[in-house]
């Protein structure tokens, strides 16, 4: 009977200990997920840009210089990395004005790759002129002709 007792004892305190270490370690895990670089992550939306497809010159280039309006929304985490990309977001605009004009001449062009590979390509071109790794995603949208564009979070 007494070895019974023993056991049961024996085991509700190791069950609890086991219980404890589990409990601490998912507190500690949670604040060092929350706390430091992270925060909340938000989506900012730069003010529409006009782009000149075939890019800007003294020469008629292909494309016939049709002009597209971008609107761009760009994912951060952090308070910290928002005031940032916000303090920062003409140069973004340069950045999409020179690289985006120069790199397509036409809408179909432009239509395909921003559905596969220029957000990612503008992520990465966005991190190097922010001198840093602020921004985690890209989206783009071209406004259409005649729709009104979307106003920019960064006031």
């Amino acid at each position: 009977m007494n070895l019974t007792k023993s056991l049961a004892v024996a085991g509700g305190v190791t069950a609890g200990v086991i219980g404890a270490v589990l409990l601490a370690g998912i507190i500690t895990n949670e604040e060092v997920d929350s706390g430091g670089d992270g925060g909340v992550p938000q989506t900012l939306r730069l003010n529409s840009i006009p782009v000149r497809l075939g890019g800007y010159g003294l020469e008629r280039r292909r494309g016939g210089g049709e002009i597209a309006i971008l609107s761009i929304s760009l994912r951060v985490t952090g308070d910290e990395n928002k005031s940032h990309v916000c303090r920062m977001a003409p140069r973004l605009v340069a950045t999409v004005t020179r690289d985006v004009a120069a790199r397509f001449g036409d809408m179909e062009d432009l239509d395909a790759a921003r559905r596969t590979t220029l957000p990612e390509h503008l992520r990465h071109r966005f991190n190097q002129t922010l001198e840093g790794t602020p921004i985690d995603g890209v989206m783009i949208d071209r406004v259409e002709r005649g729709e009104i564009p979307p106003r920019g979070t960064c006031g």
